[in-house]
């Protein structure tokens, strides 16, 4: 038994893997593609027309705890509630890169953040994309409401 797996083992393995580098560098085109001329990076950035974007004043800004801040901020539209915790449509910016996702955790914006953001009854709290202090950091952050 042990001379017929030794033999399959031989015989098979070098097939498969032939195959596989056949077929890995049968499909190489390097050299046919185009060099790009242009910049491959975007700025995401909300394009709907009935979205107006507004800057959010960080007066009165403060520390919730580790990497969350939160405001008091007087919206438009209800944010989210025990009852209804995600019937809040804002969308937040940190220079133009929306930040996400919405209706996270407290506890997860504390402990992780990277971006995550909930806008609770009419308290924002956020963390930045690299949990950074937003005080300092130079960085504009804005919103829309979809």
């Amino acid at each position: 038994m042990k001379t017929i797996i030794k033999t399959i083992r031989n015989v098979v393995l070098p097939i498969i893997t032939t195959a596989a580098m056949v077929s890995a560098f049968s499909s190489c085109k390097k050299a046919e593609q185009p060099t790009p001329t242009t910049p491959t990076t975007t700025t995401v950035t909300p394009q709907p027309q009935d979205e107006t974007i507004k800057t959010i004043s960080l007066i009165g800004l403060r520390v919730d705890s580790g990497f969350c801040y939160k405001i008091g901020y007087d919206l438009p539209e209800i944010g989210d509630s025990n009852t209804a915790p995600t019937v809040s449509k804002l969308r937040l910016f940190e220079n133009g890169v929306e930040l996400g996702p919405a209706h996270s955790v407290h506890h997860d914006i504390r402990a992780f953040g990277l971006g995550q953001f909930s806008h609770w009854g009419n308290t924002l709290y956020f963390s930045t994309s690299d949990n950074s202090d937003p005080l300092t950091n130079g960085r504009k952050y804005t919103y829309t409401m979809k």
